[in-house]
């Protein structure tokens, strides 16, 4: 009976929507409009979207870790990405061939920043249904 309902909440799970998860999404301040929108986002995760972080996402991340002098505030930076990892589910994404793709993405829209093609290209290459970001471009 318990594996029926481990394999029936797994299949719901993974009939999630896939959303990749952009680094301005979590490192928004909570104070301002965009950052309380964010929040309310990312309580949806793993109920209503299954999110991913993709390699250059966390890579941005880690450079706003190493950036953060006060420990308090890297200790915080560390338990919220910790809570979607461990609560939410939020999974990892490393690419497996995105070099032709980032050069159409790149042709298409020359706007975009080398890191932020290959944000897109990650979430195009797992076939996600979402990128969710602050970004303008």
């Amino acid at each position: 009976m318990i594996m029926v309902k481990v394999r029936k909440s797994i299949r719901k799970f993974l009939a999630l929507h896939l959303h990749h998860i952009d680094s301005s999404i979590i490192i928004e301040p909570e104070k301002t409009i965009d950052g309380k929108i964010c929040r309310k986002y990312l309580q949806k995760i793993g109920y209503n979207y299954r999110g991913k972080f993709s390699s250059p996402v966390l890579s941005e991340l880690f450079m706003r870790l190493l950036s953060i002098e006060s420990y308090e505030d890297r200790d915080s930076f560390l338990r919220i990405i910790d809570h979607l990892v461990k609560k939410r589910k939020v999974d990892y994404y490393t690419p497996i061939r995105i070099g032709k793709l980032s050069e159409d993405i790149k042709e298409i829209d020359s706007r975009l920043e080398p890191h932020d093609i290959q944000i897109v290209a990650c979430a195009i290459e797992d076939e996600a249904k979402n990128l969710i970001t602050l970004n303008q471009n």
